[in-house]
């Protein structure tokens, strides 16, 4: 990065940004506003490599038209998938996609910029939302880190890795999704404002609806009979409980008297059903970072994966392996997940009793 007469800045030894790294300003008003803006950003994502490891940082994109910014941006191999903004109980306002450079794993930064530039407040000047802004961009340079540690213990595995069948392919969907946000969560959380207390509102509201509409899904399912679907549903929904869950609990992780059972979660009426699983993803989590970038194996990400299936089970989804390439899927009977009309027969009733 350069200054504004054009000469190479002097960063300090510790720093661990690329010298070369690309920024991308996008739907700026101004072109001056908008190099300055980057030129701050640089300076302030210095700052910040200095304790968050972003060596593997593949640039930096401020947009105002944010969701295009995401559809459009090279991620370096061909696929089919477009990335999309977050929708509906918590808004997605920035992204790291992971992304493949001269054959190397790395990671790129989309930052909203209606909410990314409270960031460049000047000193002394700063608004209430500077503190939400800088924990905003440190949240996603901890993205870089953590993928970073994950690829050099697993090479090829990250945008590389094709699994044989559905189940294996929901399953590390949700176990990288689940850690990342863990161990990105703990590293970030004492930089800029608090998310502890926003992430567990969150996560209350995603438990009070999980089980009631994973119902309504199987209940769906007994009138289109896809296999397919309502396994993709219902892991996913689950899915993103364990996810919430997982920001909530590395963002308590990070503070330095961590609550990770306060009577807002435990005093909800989901929580009985969610609490043996949400007392395992602890631990998994917990293990997982005491490794953190000296993983031996998968096996300790794989338990995350088992909880899921798990959860599945006792909703009413459940897998079996056949074999490698073939896994069966069954949806077995029950009075809270059947349509209304069946229940009206005294036979089906008497039956889902037994």
């Amino acid at each position: 990065m350069q200054d504004e007469n054009g000469k190479a800045d002097e960063l300090p030894n510790d720093i661990t940004i690329p010298g070369d790294l690309n920024f991308s300003a996008r739907g700026f008003a101004d072109e001056d506003y908008a190099k300055n803006a980057m030129y701050k950003f640089h300076s302030i994502l210095s700052v910040i490599s200095q304790s968050i490891d972003l060596t593997n940082l593949d640039g930096v994109t401020v947009a105002f038209d944010y969701d295009e910014a995401l559809a459009e941006l090279d991620r370096g191999y061909e696929t089919t998938y477009k990335l999309t903004a977050t929708k509906g109980v918590a808004i997605g306002v920035a992204m790291a996609p992971t992304v493949i450079r001269d054959g190397m794993i790395k990671t790129h930064l989309v930052l909203n910029a209606n909410y990314a530039l409270s960031i460049l407040e000047e000193p002394g000047e700063e608004s209430e939302y500077f503190g939400q802004s800088l924990h905003l961009v440190a949240h996603e340079c901890a993205h870089v880190e953590v993928t970073a540690a994950f690829d050099k213990s697993f090479p090829k595995f990250l945008l590389q890795k094709s699994h044989s069948n559905i189940l294996d392919n929901m399953r590390w969907q949700v176990i990288l999704a689940t850690w990342d946000e863990y161990a990105v969560c703990r590293i970030s959380g004492s930089i800029g404002y608090d998310p502890a207390d926003g992430y567990l509102e969150t996560l209350g509201q995603v438990l009070d609806d999980t089980t009631s509409q994973c119902h309504e899904m199987i209940k769906a399912y007994r009138i289109h009979g896809d296999v397919g679907q309502i396994a993709a549903e219902v892991y996913g929904k689950l899915g993103d409980l364990l996810k919430y869950s997982s920001y909530f609990l590395g963002a308590v992780a990070a503070q330095e008297t961590p609550e990770t059972h306060p009577a807002a979660l435990t005093e909800g009426a989901e929580f009985g059903w969610f609490a043996p699983f949400y007392e395992r993803l602890i631990e998994a989590q917990q293990a997982l970072w005491s490794e953190f970038g000296k993983w031996e194996n998968l096996d300790t990400f794989e338990a995350i994966g088992d909880i899921l299936e798990d959860m599945a089970e006792s909703i009413g989804v459940e897998a079996s392996r056949e074999s490698d390439d073939l896994i069966n899927f069954n949806i077995p009977y029950r009075r809270d997940s059947m349509p209304d009309s069946p229940l009206s027969n005294p036979l089906m009733r008497a039956l889902l009793d037994k």
